[in-house]
This record gives structure tokens, sequence and C-alpha cells, in this order.
């Protein structure tokens, strides 16, 4: 028994054994079967471009790639030099590849077609291979072309043959109202046409091919104006009227024709969006009209002013005004357009507010005056006296709100002969030259002490380049449109007007606004840093020898700074300065080299006598 079952198991081990044998056997076989072709097509196409692989329907396969760049470039030059046709009914555009700068680089389209089936998992490359031995495997062609240039061509193109579709539509002449009936538009595909091109210029049989275009529909349709006809029709049919207390205006037909609009609605039928024509009266151009017409009717609003005495400020009360309600008008003219008869409106009043009403006045706090500066000046310079009372002019009545900025030259503006500005001596760059406008420092350095002596913080102050004696010391100003710029802001919770006096003489600028309390005083320092001027000695024929005539006076050098205290009910708020730094302004004297002209000396004669024997 146990000899029976050590022969069974013998047999049934040998038999596994035999068995495994043959499966390794049949593996070994199914592995060289497949593996075979696989090693073959490696050895085939060792540093070649596979089997079966085009770029642009060019085949490169069993090619190195030096060998495929070659044919490729060779191939494609004469593609290159073809034009590219874009056909639309009676037209045609030819672009030559050059022309959007084509350029095909042949090298990197060769690394991508080699890469063909030797990238990706071992199986795609498997299939990549094996598939290309029974149909072509595209590799991408690189190329360039210039988008901008191509745009272009297509705009180009574009302005020729794009038709915008035209809505049907009224035209009035008169009385008479005329249909414009629609049209359909048509309009070039860009981004189509730029691909077509795009894949044209590579290729070698479709370089023609149609414009590609769309068609525009008109949005209303002669149908979708009939209901704006005849609306129109009725409110041409005859004249309208309106009318006040005993007054009577006609509005005729031709007119009304003039103030008619019309505007596209959208409404909703049977769950479709349609678009049609509305005839209505323009808003805008109908009230104008009727406030034309009604412009003797009522009186104009009247804002409260500021009358100025001495140092004190009175209110002079605002008046409303009144006009005809020229909207509550153009709703009655709605209605009443459309209708047969009686086609008359009759008008109202209404109530106009002034600009500045005197609660508004009130309000701002302008009470009192608050600084006041005065400067002088010689009257004998007609020019100069003439700039400084437009620039006072120009500064009268100006209003600083609290918290804002004030910009002299944003408040005077250019200085211009236009404006009545003459020539005069202004200083530039450090040197006295004529200039239109001369004299608006004085004005500059008036404004800047009535702000600093008002307390007033100064945002923006310039000296001028060289010491001038008869502005006070450190606390002149100089001010030039498009350069410097003097400028204070207006810290308080009051309004500032400004108010502006002017003699012959002499120029005064006031601040009038709310006291509260403010007091200034201030402390000029020693000169420093003082620099003499030098002296230009300039030859004069007209002078004799030895004698000198000083042209200009020069000015010595110098810094100076002025320091100022601001107190507010006997309590310091605020200390600043103002620092200046004068330059030297040489002095030029004129010197004599005329020589005196000796008087030659004639002896004189006398008669010889003979004498008597």
């Amino acid at each position: 028994m146990d000899l029976l079952k050590k022969i069974k198991s013998f047999k049934i081990k040998n038999l596994f054994k035999l068995d495994r044998k043959a499966l390794v056997i049949s593996i070994l076989g199914m592995v060289i079967l497949v593996t075979s072709p696989v090693l073959a097509d490696e050895v085939i196409h060792y540093g070649r471009i596979h089997h079966g692989v085009e770029i642009n329907n060019i085949p490169i396969g069993h090619l190195t790639p030096s060998e495929a760049e070659k044919k490729v470039s060779e191939t494609l030059n004469s593609v290159l030099d073809k034009p590219v046709i874009i056909q639309y009914e009676d037209k045609k555009w030819e672009l030559m590849p050059f022309e959007i700068e084509t350029k095909i680089n042949a090298s990197k389209s060769i690394e991508r077609a080699y890469e063909v089936g030797r990238r990706g998992s071992f199986g795609y490359r498997l299939k990549i291979r094996f598939l290309s031995w029974f149909h072509s495997v595209d590799s991408p062609l690189i190329f360039y072309t210039n988008s901008k240039l191509l745009n272009k061509f297509i705009d180009d193109v574009a302005a020729e043959v794009d038709i915008d579709s035209q809505d049907a539509s009224l035209k009035i002449d008169g009385i008479d109202v005329e249909v414009i009936k629609n049209q359909v538009g048509m309009k070039v595909k860009k981004t189509d046409l730029f691909s077509k091109i795009r894949d044209a210029v590579i290729s070698f049989k479709n370089r023609t091919f149609d414009l590609p275009m769309t068609i525009l529909p008109a949005t209303i349709t002669e149908e979708g104006i009939k209901k704006a006809q005849k609306d129109v029709v009725s409110m041409l049919k005859s004249s309208l009227f309106l009318k006040y207390s005993d007054l009577l205006w006609e509005i005729e037909p031709e007119k009304i024709g003039e103030l008619v609009a019309f505007s596209k609605v959208e409404k909703s039928i049977e769950g479709k969006t349609k678009f049609f024509l509305e005839a209505t009266l323009d808003k805008k151009k109908t009230e104008a009209y009727i406030k034309e017409l009604t412009k003797d009717i009522g009186n104009e609003a009247q804002d409260a002013k500021f009358e100025v005495s001495g140092a004190k400020v009175k209110i002079i009360p605002s008046i409303d005004g009144s006009e005809i309600d020229t909207a509550a008008a153009f709703r009655e003219t709605e209605k009443v357009i459309k209708n047969n008869f009686p086609r008359e409106v009759i008008l109202k009043t209404r109530t106009v507010a002034p600009d500045l009403t005197t609660e508004e006045a009130q309000a701002m706090g302008i009470k009192e005056r608050v600084s006041v500066f005065t400067t002088r000046y010689s009257p004998s310079n007609i020019p100069r006296v003439n700039n400084i009372h437009l620039l006072a002019k120009a500064l009268e009545g100006v209003m600083v709100a609290p918290g804002e900025v004030f910009s002299f030259n944003e408040a005077v503006g250019p200085r211009t002969a236009k404006k009545g500005y003459m020539e005069a001596p202004t200083i530039v760059n450090g040197e006295l030259v004529s200039t239109v406008g001369g004299g608006v420092c004085q004005v500059g350095t008036t404004i800047f002490n009535t702000a600093f002596f008002g307390g007033y913080p100064i945002v923006k102050r310039s000296n001028h380049s060289f010491y001038i004696s008869k502005y006070p010391t450190g606390r002149d100003a100089t001010v030039s449109y498009g350069g410097a710029d003097f400028k204070f802001r207006n810290d308080t919770s009051a309004h500032i007007l400004i108010k502006t006096y002017y003699t012959s003489s002499s120029v005064s600028v006031s601040f009038y606004s709310t006291d509260f309390g403010v007091k200034v005083s201030y402390k000029t320092s020693q000169f420093t840093n003082a620099k003499p001027y030098s002296i230009e000695y300039v030859d004069d024929p007209t002078l004799l020898v030895g004698e000198q005539v000083v042209e200009e006076q020069g000015i010595n050098g110098f810094d100076v700074t002025v320091y100022r205290t601001i107190t507010r009910n006997g309590e310091i708020i605020k200390k600043d300065k103002f620092f200046s730094h004068y330059k030297p302004k040489k002095s030029v004297v004129r010197v004599g080299t005329k020589k005196e002209e000796l008087e030659e000396t004639v002896p004189e004669k006398h008669e010889e006598v003979t004498p008597t024997i």
C-alpha cells in the first residue's frame, strides 16, 4: 500500500516538472515571437526616423535627421514662393508668405518627428511603431508667422468687404415721412480667416479658398417700424399750442418733426425677443425749445452776496427766481402730441433757487476781516501798474473753502497779452528782463503776507533770486505761470473771501472770514552767508575818459530767516519759519572811452608897420 502511494506520488511530481518546462518554453517562444519584430524595428530605425512618419505630407521615414531636414527645407522652399489666394465674389487678395514673415523651423520639426515611436509609455511606443507600417503618422511642422502683420492684412480685407446691417427706420423731411428699408450686413470671420491663412501658407494644394463670412441680419424689419410710422404721421398732423396766461405759442408740424426722436425697444413676443422702432419727442431738445420760447416769462434768481464795508461783512439776501416748468411742459406735450384735438398744453411756472442761498452764505462764516496787507510801487511804470490792477481784479471775490489749498497760478491763470497784460520788468533766472505780465510778484508778495499774518499754513512759497528792498525782508514771494507758485491752506472751519483794492501806487489784499482769535508775531534774523556783489565794467564810447555811470546797481547776496509764532486766545498753537537765500546781483558800470578833443590855438596875425621917416 505504501509502495503504491510512492509510485503515484512520483508520477505526479514528474508530470508537474514536465508541464513547467513546457510552460517556460512556450513563454520564451512567445517573447521571442513578440520581441523579434520590435528588435528588428529598433535595428532598422537606429538613428533614423521611423517608418511612415510625415511632416506636412512630406514622407521622411527611414531618413536620418540631417537627411530629413534637408528634404523638408528643399521641398517647402517652393511652397513659400507661392501666394495664398482669398476669393470673395468679384474680389481677390493674394498674400505672399514672406509678407507675414513666414519662417519654417525645419530643425525643430525634425527633432519632433524623430521622437515619434521613441517617446511615451512602452505600450504607446509599440502601438505607434506597429501602426506606422500600415498608415502614415503626421508629425507637425513647426513654423512662425508675424501675427501683427497677419492681423493687419485681415483688417484691411475686412475694411473692404464688411457691411453693417441696417435696421429699417424712418426719415422726416418737413412733414413727409420716408421709410428706410432694412438691409442685411456681412462681416469677415476674422478668427477663421486667421486659421485658414496659417494653414494655407505651408500647404501644397489648398492655397486658394473662399473668404469666410458671416451674415448680420437687421434687428428691426419693416414690420417693426409700422407703429412708429403711424405715430409720427399723427404727431405731424397739426400744430401744437403752448398757453400761459394770455400768451400763446404755436409749434408748427415742421418744427415738431425736428423734435422727434427714434429709439430701439425690445419686446418679448411668444417667448421670442423682437425689436421695434419707437417714435417720441426728444426730451432735451423739446425742453430747450420750450425754454427758449418762454424765456421772457419769470425772473432770474439772485444769489446771496457779501457786501464788505471796512472790516465788516454784510450779507445781501438771496432772491428766488421763477421760470416755466419745462419738465412738466414736456410731460404734458407727450400726452397730447399723438392725439388729434385739442393739441394744447397749459404751461406752469416753477421756483428757481439761487446757486447761493442766504442760509448757505451765513453758514460759510464770512463775517469780518481777519487779515490785510498792502504793498506800494511807483506809478510811473504804466505797463507794470496795468498788470498789477489786472491781477488784483483776477483775485477779487475768490473763495477758499475749509481745507482747500489756494493756488495763485490756478486762481489767476496765464498772464497773456490777450487778457490785457503788458510787457514790464520781471526777474528771470536772476536777470531783470521785460516780459508780458511783469509785476505779478508785487501781488504775489502782497497775498503771501496777507496769508502770513492771517496765521494760515503756507504750502508753497519761493523768494526772489535777489533781494528787493521795497519788499519786507524775507517775506517776498515770486510767482510765474508754469513755474514758481504761491499756495496756502485754509485750515479753519470757515470760508475765506479774498478782496482786493488798488490805486496807482499801492495794492491791498484782504481776507474775510471768522475771527478765531488768531494773532501772529514774527522775528527776522540777522543776515548770514553774506556775498558781496561783483562789478562789471562796460566800455562806453559816449562817455569821456574818466567818467563812469552806474547802469545797474549791485545788490549783496545773503541768507535770512523769518520766524512766525501763531497764537489763539493767547496760547501758542504753531511756530514755523521761512528761509530765503538771495544771490548777489552784479553791478554794471559804464566806463567812458572817449578822449577829450583839444581846441587848436592859432597865433594872432599882426600887420607889419613901416616906420615913416
